[in-house]
């Protein structure tokens, strides 16, 4: 029987496959739920700076008496305590499951970032997943700056906090590779390529711009996935587009430490991850792997450019691949 075992910014799973975060990891219920079913470890649902703006929102009437109070909360005091009743789920749900749950945050003002980490931490996280997104629509901010971001939220939650931190990136960025490299420089345990975020669309009839969920994107995140593992000093992880055992398979191939999935679990249930487990495990029976790391990665780029005698070479078999597939040599 194959052993699923494997490593996740340090952080030991019973199997490689995460519920990303979302609804079903929400709540101490719902996360005793998604570890019933197999999960590896969980990403709780994302704290976003967002939600509690509006609390903050305060009006004058409402603390004529107390104008410091009323200073300090619009200056961002309230969002200080905003993680409360996510450090309470935390504390709850480490008591019931036995597997790494990793904590999500999404701000937007750089003070928070470390102040929701070392919370999480305390309240007994087992990791932390940095959901960052700047959209770069500036007109006189480069590329350079929008990266720059990355590293410097990083480094501030690395000072205040000692569990693995993971960033989660979108794919809009100009080098994904550079930015990987310099996040694994400055500390980072994990990369998770990529984000999802909603996507604009345009209602024609009612004239209004709408969002609808975006979607995974399985092949690009394959593509960097294998570009990129093995290269760098920390872990990456893959995220989108999973339907079935055989992209779990995929994903390992090209070099994933780990693989969420969310949208197939809104789709056909948590049950679907005990298939997945299934397939991945009969797999590995097929092709006599004892383990994971005996064949993770084998399909990444780094273990195809040893194939060849320099990396010249490598680039010309990439370069051919391209050629063959569009032109039909």
């Amino acid at each position: 029987m194959a052993d699923l075992t494997t490593s996740y910014m340090g952080l030991k799973m019973n199997n490689p496959i995460i519920v990303s975060s979302c609804d079903l990891t929400k709540s101490v219920e719902g996360i005793i739920k998604c570890a019933e079913a197999g999960a590896g470890a969980i990403v709780m649902k994302s704290i976003f700076e967002e939600q509690f703006l509006g609390e903050a929102a305060l009006s004058e009437e409402s603390y004529g008496y107390y104008p410091e109070a009323l200073d300090y909360l619009r200056r961002g005091g309230l969002l200080k305590y905003a993680p409360q009743n996510m450090c309470k789920v935390i504390e709850k749900t480490k008591k019931e499951v036995n597997i790494p749950v990793i904590a999500s945050i999404n701000c937007r003002s750089p003070k928070l970032w470390p102040s929701f980490a070392q919370q999480f931490q305390d309240a007994g996280a087992d990791g932390l997943e940095l959901n960052i997104y700047f959209l770069p629509f500036d007109l006189k901010t480069s590329g350079t700056e929008y990266e720059n971001f990355h590293l410097e939220i990083l480094e501030e939650v690395k000072k205040v906090t000692s569990i693995p931190v993971a960033v989660k990136l979108t794919s809009q960025l100009t080098s994904v590779p550079f930015v990987v490299n310099k996040l694994s420089e400055v500390g980072c345990d994990g990369v998770v390529l990529f984000n999802w975020f909603l996507n604009p669309d345009i209602d024609i009839n009612r004239l209004k711009i709408k969002n609808i969920i975006g979607r995974g994107n399985f092949h690009k995140s394959l593509r960097w996935v294998a570009l990129i593992a093995e290269r760098v000093d920390c872990d990456i992880g893959s995220s989108g587009g999973v339907k079935n055992a055989e992209d779990v398979v995929k994903q390992l191939l090209a070099g994933a430490a780990a693989v969420q999935v969310c949208s197939l679990f809104y789709q056909k249930g948590l049950q679907a991850l005990k298939d997945l487990l299934a397939g991945l495990e009969s797999w590995m029976d097929a092709h006599r792997y004892p383990a994971i790391d005996d064949f993770r990665g084998e399909l990444s780029f780094k273990k195809q450019e040893l194939s060849f005698k320099d990396p010249v070479d490598a680039e010309g078999y990439f370069r051919a691949q391209y050629l063959k597939t569009f032109s039909k040599i």
